[in-house]
């Protein structure tokens, strides 16, 4: 029977620290989303969790009910205010707004969807969405 060799079970150690850390410290990416076209693209929850993106960084809630910060990757996107962006809410009635120039509901952060849902009486209300930069 052969013996591990020191070398081995050191890359063995530090694939299983860096595996356990990415799972515990919940950074493992979102699915790609299919969107061959888009320049990007993002799934959002109700609950800001980006459940699948092409060329997005993250997803964060923005201040009031029903608004989001959607965080567009920097070399994406040359000019996010006069990009193409279309957006649709998931399984819900309502409306939706997105924004492509800096706001102030997102800290007016640059390269940034704010995205604005409300229930279909116009009232803010958190909703699931898909956003797409064309």
């Amino acid at each position: 029977m052969m013996q591990p060799t020191v070398t081995s079970r050191v890359l063995a150690l530090a694939l299983g620290a860096v595996t356990s850390l990415t799972v515990l410290s919940g950074t493992a990416a979102a699915a790609d989303i299919d969107a061959p076209y888009a320049r990007a693209a993002a799934k959002v929850s109700t609950d800001a969790k980006l459940l699948g993106a092409k060329n997005v960084q993250s997803v964060t809630r923005g201040t009031g009910a029903g608004v989001y910060c959607v965080k567009v990757a920097p070399n994406a996107v040359n000019d996010l205010a006069n990009a193409a962006i279309v957006a649709t809410l998931n399984n819900y009635r309502g409306e939706i707004t997105a924004i492509g120039a800096p706001h102030s509901y997102c800290g007016n952060n640059a390269n940034t969807i704010t995205v604005v849902t409300s229930d279909s009486s116009g009232k803010g209300a958190d909703r699931p969405f898909t956003v797409a930069v064309l």
